[in-house]
């Protein structure tokens, strides 16, 4: 198997005829655009693996909650991964406090810290990465302990990754 493409936008309209593994906002005090469940609803139907991102604001734990409330309203299963965008921010307490919420219980969600290639890796692995590196030779997968994925290019409507090819799994169908 190879690695798998992942797009990811604010707007699902940005991904309009795309079929592949898709990301989006599930929310976060500072996401730009929280999909609605409507929006999810059309890449449920069509079976694309989908990728939750909440966006980190700055108390963990109430977060997290947060977070695990929109999971288990939207249907995504217990086990799945969610990536935790952080743009810039390296904050050990906050992750691991997030983290924690979705491990809560036996949920067991996968948690990706996401973040820039020159941050990120300061944060607590979890279960890995989501790197962004925009290093003009994409798609490529970053060479790091850890790394599920690789953001490699951005652009108007979306963003793209390169996804390790085992992580199709845990992501949510």
């Amino acid at each position: 198997m190879t690695d798998f493409e992942m797009r990811d936008a604010a707007f699902t309209s940005g991904l309009a005829g795309w079929g592949g593994a898709v990301a989006g906002y599930v929310g976060g005090p500072n996401a730009y655009h929280t999909w609605s469940p409507a929006d999810w609803a059309y890449f449920v139907a069509s079976k694309q693996p989908k990728l939750p991102i909440w966006v980190g604001g700055f108390n963990g734990e109430s977060e997290g909650w947060a977070c695990l409330s929109a999971l288990r309203h939207l249907g995504v299963p217990l086990g799945k991964a969610v990536a935790l965008d952080l743009e810039t921010r390296r904050d050990i307490a906050y992750v691991t406090a997030f983290a924690a919420v979705l491990q809560w219980g036996g949920a067991g969600y996968r948690v990706w810290p996401y973040g820039s290639a020159s941050t990120v890796f300061g944060n607590p692995q979890l279960t890995g990465y989501w790197v962004a590196d925009y290093a003009g030779v994409g798609p490529f997968m970053y060479d790091h302990t850890g790394v599920r994925a690789t953001q490699y290019a951005s652009g108007p409507q979306y963003d793209s990754s390169l996804v390790k090819d085992w992580e199709l799994a845990n992501l949510w169908k």
